[in-house]
């Protein structure tokens, strides 16, 4: 099933009035099946230890490999956590053996998956430098093929799933005099690099100083707390700072960087 622009914003819309994770798992439920997964896990990564808090813990995985991964303690092991502490970009199990260097135990962990039936997947690393580290993966069921043109919707809502569990777990969107306000040079620099541009291009269609770009981003992810551009601009969505139409990809609109001189 591919899922189009008006799903995400429908998407992004059902996650701004979650109100407790049931909320929250039963809508990633539904929007994990529309952008053609059948399971997911937004997990923050911990080993965890009975009685103490386990963080963000959402998993909706095959009922007996569920009950193998957290009863054998596999969150501590798992190599797909591992990889996705090594970088930012979103990555296919099917890669992990270009990402990190496989042990024995790792890919007894994944042949277990798929004894249980797990097939590949796609994870979305969701880190925040001095904070936690985190994921938002998708799963397949068995033998089941990624549609792999769903993939940067995937991504995009990945973040914002991993964004809303953490506000939800740590404290909704921030006490109010924490709250962000970006200048509105700030929000054109988010809209734009959250269409695709790069930040070259952003200062030239803004005609400002390629620095004063750059500044002007790194000053709104230093307001959000966060280092990814992606997450940047999901915290203006969640917040209302930017609609949705702000950031739909040039490639939705037809828009070039040519075209935008």
């Amino acid at each position: 099933m591919a899922i189009t622009y008006h799903d995400l914003r429908h998407f992004l819309d059902g996650l701004r009035s979650i109100k407790n994770d049931d909320d929250l798992f039963h809508l990633v439920v539904d929007i994990t099946k529309e952008i053609g997964f059948s399971y997911f896990a937004i997990t923050e990564h911990l080993n965890i230890i009975p009685g103490d808090d386990p963080g963000i813990s959402l998993i909706h995985y095959p009922k007996n490999w569920e009950s193998l991964f957290r009863r054998k303690r596999l969150f501590g092991i798992d190599p797909v956590h591992r990889a996705s502490e090594t970088r930012t970009m979103p990555f296919q199990w099917s890669q992990l053996n270009d990402i990190i260097p496989m042990t024995a135990q790792d890919r007894l962990v994944l042949e277990l998956a798929r004894e249980n039936g797990m097939g590949d997947g796609y994870t979305i690393p969701a880190s925040i430098p001095g904070r936690m580290i985190g994921s938002c993966s998708f799963g397949m069921a068995g033998n089941d093929t990624i549609e792999h043109e769903q993939l940067p919707f995937t991504a995009f809502i990945g973040e914002a799933v991993f964004e809303t569990a953490r506000h939800l777990h740590y404290g909704r969107w921030q006490a109010a005099r924490e709250a962000p306000v970006l200048t509105d040079r700030q929000l054109d620099c988010v809209a734009l690099l959250a269409q695709g541009f790069t930040t070259i291009e952003i200062s030239k269609m803004l005609n400002v100083k390629y620095e004063t770009a750059v500044q002007h981003i790194k000053d709104a992810a230093d307001r959000y707390g966060v280092s990814k551009r992606v997450a940047i601009a999901i915290h203006a969505l969640l917040d209302g700072s930017l609609c949705f139409t702000d950031v739909v990809p040039r490639r939705l609109r037809g828009i070039s960087p040519q075209s935008n001189g």
